[in-house]
């Protein structure tokens, strides 16, 4: 008889604490509240604010220069294949266009490598007046091998001009045939103030 007395309790004392375990997972449950909104984006198109093109000192407009720099606008921007050699730098002095649609303030954002190797020491490009060919903006990309923080201090781009685009690399030497590496620079350019918004 005590027995079953005592089997009992215990069956009474765990169906109590399962009850008890299912109100704390209801509170829990029931706890939240979640408030619903929706929006609407609406997608249209737009002219692009700029332009990237070939240079006259790259290829492959220029069949002299091409065997070391092409330089080729893209959809998204542009697209530069160069070479470096044992040197302290290599200089490539108007290789592209950069033809501005829309006045606004252009900065540098960010960049990544990647490779075979890490080839570049320092990597400079610069956005220069058409006529005097003065640096409008300098953007640093890398100095001695790493990578820069952005985003940079913005320069104002004027609306109607075509600048140019000229490259400094220097070589972490000394550099042997077959490596590569692959530099993605990503730019912003606001077209309503001066900040340098960060961009992801």
């Amino acid at each position: 008889m005590s027995n079953r007395i005592y089997h009992g309790g215990l069956r009474r004392r765990a169906m109590v604490m399962a009850l008890m375990a299912l109100a704390v997972v209801a509170t829990v449950v029931l706890a939240d509240v979640v408030f619903v909104y929706q929006g609407v984006i609406n997608v249209s198109t737009t002219s692009p604010p700029l332009t990237f093109s070939t240079g006259p000192n790259a290829g492959p407009t220029n069949t002299a220069a091409a065997p070391y720099i092409t330089f080729t606008g893209t959809n998204t921007g542009f697209t530069v294949s160069l070479t470096v050699t044992n040197s302290s730098a290599v200089y490539y002095y108007e290789a592209g266009n950069l033809t501005v649609n829309t006045a606004g303030y252009l900065y540098y954002n960010s960049a990544t490598t990647g490779g075979t190797t890490s080839m570049v020491n320092t990597l400079i490009i610069y956005i220069q007046n058409p006529t005097t060919g003065a640096n409008v903006c300098t953007f640093t990309v890398i100095s001695n091998g790493a990578v820069q923080t952005g985003p940079s201090t913005s320069c104002p781009l004027s609306a109607g001009t075509t600048y140019y685009v000229s490259l400094k690399v220097v070589p972490n030497t000394p550099v042997t045939s077959g490596q590569t590496e692959t530099i993605t620079v990503n730019f912003g350019y606001n077209v309503i103030s001066s900040t340098s918004v960060p961009a992801p």
